[in-house]
């Protein structure tokens, strides 16, 4: 029985961490759309933020440079990063991007637009 408490709190605890980690994406992903692209948008669902090790340092800059322009991105160091992807309206038409952040979830590294 003592077994199973400690399982029911660690559960209970991942779960309350990974919470924390979906909140933390959605607050990063917004300011950045706010603050750098200069859009207001209507937010329709986020995906469950997820680690890939797959983007090297020239796919990032590709998907800088398909981007808007002067937009400042966190810097990173390390294969892994955090991603999220985000469905939207604008102009009545129904959008997703993905969005690549640091590992710390502090700023977003890259994103694109999802056709």
């Amino acid at each position: 029985m003592k077994h199973l408490s400690y399982f029911i709190i660690g559960v209970a605890l991942l779960l309350f961490a990974s919470c924390g980690q979906q909140q933390q994406a959605k607050s990063v992903v917004k300011d950045f759309v706010q603050n750098q692209l200069h859009k207001d948008l209507s937010y329709i669902d986020f995906s469950d933020v997820d680690s890939t090790r797959v983007l090297n340092d020239s796919i990032i800059e590709a998907m800088r440079s398909r981007a808007a322009k002067n937009i400042q991105y966190q810097t990173y160091q390390g294969k892994t990063l955090m991603h999220i992807r985000v469905q939207y309206l604008q102009d009545k038409d129904t959008c997703s991007a993905t969005f690549y952040l640091d590992k710390e979830m502090t700023g977003v590294v890259a994103y694109k637009q999802n056709w």
